[in-house]
């Protein structure tokens, strides 16, 4: 997910349709169950993770990797995502307004 964000990032969407990035971020969100279904809750914080260029430039010299994520138990990763966004069963499926 991050990885997409980054992407959405660097090609100027948030400043030329911030309604498409709201979209994109809630259709990542959806989607990504299919392949994690704990995923969906962690597509907000992928979203605020790719707009810190700190972030890409330690993933670039970590050599492509997230090694802030790798290892990381289910309950650590919720203790770095607000609150609200971890009990928030109801996202992606109405409208988020960030």
């Amino acid at each position: 997910m991050r990885l997409h964000f980054w992407a959405m990032r660097e090609a100027g969407l948030p400043e030329l349709s911030p309604s498409f990035v709201d979209y994109y971020v809630r259709f990542i969100g959806h989607f990504v169950r299919v392949y994690e279904t704990t995923a969906p809750m962690f597509a907000r914080d992928s979203y605020r993770w790719s707009a810190d260029p700190a972030n890409i430039q330690r993933y670039i010299a970590n050599g492509n990797v997230m090694s802030d994520v790798l290892g990381l138990t289910f309950g650590g990763a919720t203790e770095q995502i607000p609150q609200d966004e971890s009990e928030d069963f109801d996202w992606p499926y109405y409208e988020y307004v960030e």
